[in-house]
C-alpha cells in the first residue's frame, strides 16, 4: 500500500532531480567561478583556534620567508600559511591544494587584495611542479592524528627532492614522536566490548574474536581534555628532520621501558609531537598543553593499574608509518 505521506517528499525529490540535470543548471556551473563554490572550513578550526600554534607559524614565516623568494604552500586548506607567507612579498606565491578549501583560501586572499600575487593550484602537492622548478620554501601542515597519517615524510621528501633548492627551508621540518601511557579521566574512558558486563548480558565471549576485527577498532581519537594524566614521564621515542631525512630510514620498531612516575590506571598510549622550525621556534600538541584543540591518537589497550616506580615496557611494530591500522603494540 501506498504511503500518502511519501508522496510529497518523493515529489520533492523527482523535483531536485530534474534540476540537477536541467541543461540551464550544467550551463552555470560552467559559467559560475569557482570562488562561490566555497567548502565548509569546519576541519580545520581546531587548528585556527590554537592561538600558540598559529603564533609559532606566524613568527617562522616571519623570519624565513623573504621578499624575492619562491614559495609553495603545501596542502594550502582554508589559507593560513598562506594569507601569512603572501605579506612578506614573495617573489612567486604557490597555494596547492586538491580540495575545495582551496575556494575558501582564495576567497579570503581576494577580500585582503592579496589574490593577485598568489597562485591558487587545484592539484595534488605531488603531481604539481611551479614553472620557475625549484622553490626556497616549502610551507605546511601535513601533520595527522598520528602524525604519520597524512603523507608527512612522503609527501615532504618528495616535494624535497624535486622542488627544493639547495639550502631552501622546509617550515616545520624538525618532529619529535611521543608515544606516552596515559589515563582518561572516567567519563571519557570507552572499554572494549568484551569488557562489558551488563545485566543479563555478557559480551566476554566476543574476545575469543578479537584477532578478526577491525584494526581500527583499537584506535580511537581524543581530545587533550578527555586525559587525566600521564602515567611516566615523557621522552620522545624518535627524531627526524624532514631537510635531511630518507624514505625508509625511520624506525619501523620501538621499545622502552621506563618508570611510571604517577600512579592510575593504563587506559591507552596516546600519540603527539613536538614539530620546530629552529631551536628557538616550535609547537608541540601534547596533552599536558593547557589548551589544545588539536585531535590525538590513543593506541587502546585492556585497562590495567600500575603503581609508582613499577616498571612499564612498550613494544610497537610499525611497519607502514603512515597507516595507523597496521601498527601492533604490546605493554606488560
Amino acid at each position: 500500500m501506498v504511503n500518502l505521506l511519501d508522496l510529497p517528499r518523493q515529489a520533492l525529490f523527482d523535483l531536485q532531480s530534474r534540476l540537477r540535470n536541467h541543461p540551464v543548471v550544467n550551463t552555470l556551473r560552467q559559467v559560475l567561478p569557482n570562488s562561490l563554490t566555497l567548502s565548509s572550513p569546519a576541519p580545520h578550526d581546531p587548528a585556527l583556534a590554537d592561538f600558540e600554534r598559529v603564533e609559532v607559524y606566524r613568527q617562522a614565516i616571519g623570519r624565513y620567508v623573504r621578499p624575492g623568494q619562491v614559495v609553495m604552500d603545501v596542502g594550502t586548506g582554508t589559507g593560513l600559511r598562506t594569507l601569512l607567507a603572501a605579506h612578506r612579498a614573495p617573489r612567486k606565491l604557490y597555494a596547492v591544494d586538491p580540495s575545495r578549501h582551496l575556494d575558501t583560501a582564495r576567497w579570503v586572499a581576494r577580500r585582503h587584495g592579496l589574490s593577485d600575487i598568489i597562485d591558487f593550484v587545484r592539484e595534488e602537492p605531488r603531481r604539481f611542479t611551479p614553472a620557475e622548478k625549484k622553490v626556497d620554501v616549502l610551507l605546511h601542515e601535513q601533520m595527522g592524528p598520528a602524525l604519520f597519517d597524512r603523507g608527512l615524510v612522503s609527501t615532504l621528501v618528495d616535494l624535497r627532492t624535486r622542488l627544493l633548492r639547495p639550502g631552501g627551508r622546509i617550515l616545520p621540518h624538525r618532529f619529535e614522536l611521543f608515544i606516552e601511557p596515559v589515563q582518561l579521566r572516567d567519563e571519557a574512558c570507552l572499554p572494549f566490548i568484551w569488557s562489558q558486563r551488563l545485566p543479563s548480558v555478557d559480551f566476554s565471549c566476543l574476545q575469543t574474536l578479537r584477532e578478526a576485527m577491525s584494526p581500527s577498532y583499537f584506535t580511537r581519537l581524543i581530545r587533550s581534555y578527555e586525559v587525566s594524566h600521564l602515567l611516566c614521564e615523557p621522552e620522545p621515542v624518535f627524531t627526524f628532520n624532514l631537510e635531511t631525512v630518507k624514505l625508509g630510514e625511520l624506525p619501523r620498531y620501538v621499545q622502552y621501558s621506563r618508570p611510571v612516575q604517577r600512579e592510575g590506571r593504563l587506559d591507552g598510549f596516546c600519540v603527539f609531537y613536538r614539530a620546530a622550525f629552529d631551536e628557538d621556534t616550535s609547537f608541540s600538541v601534547s596533552p599536558l598543553r593547557g589548551q589544545n584543540p588539536a585531535p590525538l591518537m590513543l593506541l587502546r589497550v585492556d585497562s590495567r593499574g600500575f603503581t609508582q616506580n613499577q616498571a612499564l615496557r612498550l613494544e610497537l611494530e610499525l611497519p607502514a608509518l603512515e597507516d595507523v591500522t597496521s601498527w601492533r603494540w604490546r605493554f606488560n
